[in-house]
């Protein structure tokens, strides 16, 4: 049997959530149009008759600017040096620049296989450029193979799988072969409300908002179980509260019945969800937010 870890490492939007979420075979990772929707690293588990994959959703790779985006980088570092394998991930349908540079200079002292993936290729103008595309980081850095994908509609999924496995060292599955992930509970309630969230806010929004898991109470009633949350929606600015409230209170109101749905059938029990909009100016550099949300969210330690 082959069993270890690999991590997904790529730009954002490359499609990286998408394909933990395909190889494992069902959803351990939200997915957004909106760039750096992952903040942390997601665990997926895969377990098979050929072993187990421990697969990590890294953070898109992108110059920090803040303190929660630097924490970021560095659990991407971080996990860089300690997986099995490492998968580099891109969107075929883009044509490289100075960023996918910046995420191979990532990888000049790994001494980890790298599996090159470009992501997207049956997009019409990934199939036009393929070859040129793949060539662009051949010359940069030795693979030590090349997977084509289309994530989203499982193309390619399968042998990228058969090939993981196969580059995995020989060894005994060491987690549960029942788990999909080892996230918390309370980390999946927060990423379904962002995600619920970032269906509903524009290009530059996303940055600047976080879900904070204030309290949550559960009970047993004559109907069954039921979970209270009270969660907060933080901004940077009172200036963009109004966006996600929305006329009359219909976005804040939307976000709010979407993810209570989402959390009612993630966990089979009825829901009640108190969600508010505050302003916190500085909230990304704040370290004392940046812990209460590294323990609601799941963002990252702030002491990194």
């Amino acid at each position: 049997m082959h069993s270890g870890t690999v991590a997904l490492l790529g730009r954002p939007n490359a499609g990286k959530s998408t394909l933990v979420n395909a190889l494992v075979g069902e959803k351990v990772a939200i997915v957004s149009a909106q760039p750096q929707t992952t903040r942390h690293r997601i665990t997926g588990v895969l377990t098979e008759g050929r072993g187990q994959m421990v697969l990590f959703d890294l953070p898109g790779v992108h110059r920090p600017l803040h303190r929660l985006n630097a924490q970021m980088m560095h659990i991407l570092r971080e996990t860089l040096t300690e997986v099995d394998v490492i998968v580099q991930l891109f969107d075929a349908s883009q044509a490289p620049g100075a960023g996918e540079r910046f995420v191979i200079e990532l990888l000049a002292d790994i001494g980890q296989p790298v599996v090159l993936v470009p992501n997207k290729v049956d997009l019409a103008h990934a199939e036009r450029h393929i070859g040129q595309r793949i060539a662009f980081y051949t010359e940069q850095h030795a693979y030590v193979s090349v997977q084509p994908i289309s994530a989203l509609k499982g193309l390619g999924v399968a042998e990228l799988k058969a090939r993981l496995f196969d580059l995995l060292p020989e060894a005994e599955p060491w987690l549960d072969p029942e788990l999909t992930t080892t996230q918390s509970e309370s980390f999946f309630i927060t990423e379904l409300i962002r995600e619920a969230m970032l269906g509903r806010v524009s290009d530059e929004l996303p940055f600047q908002t976080a879900v904070h898991l204030r309290h949550r109470e559960e009970e047993e009633t004559g109907r069954g179980a039921l979970l209270r949350l009270w969660v907060d929606l933080v901004v940077e600015r009172d200036s963009q509260k109004g966006i996600l409230v929305g006329a009359g209170g219909q976005t804040v109101k939307a976000i709010g019945t979407e993810a209570r749905q989402q959390i009612e059938r993630l966990l089979g029990a009825r829901v009640y969800l108190d969600l508010q909009v505050k302003a916190h100016p500085g909230w990304r550099d704040d370290r004392r937010l940046l812990a209460e949300l590294s323990s609601s969210e799941g963002v990252l330690d702030p002491e990194e």
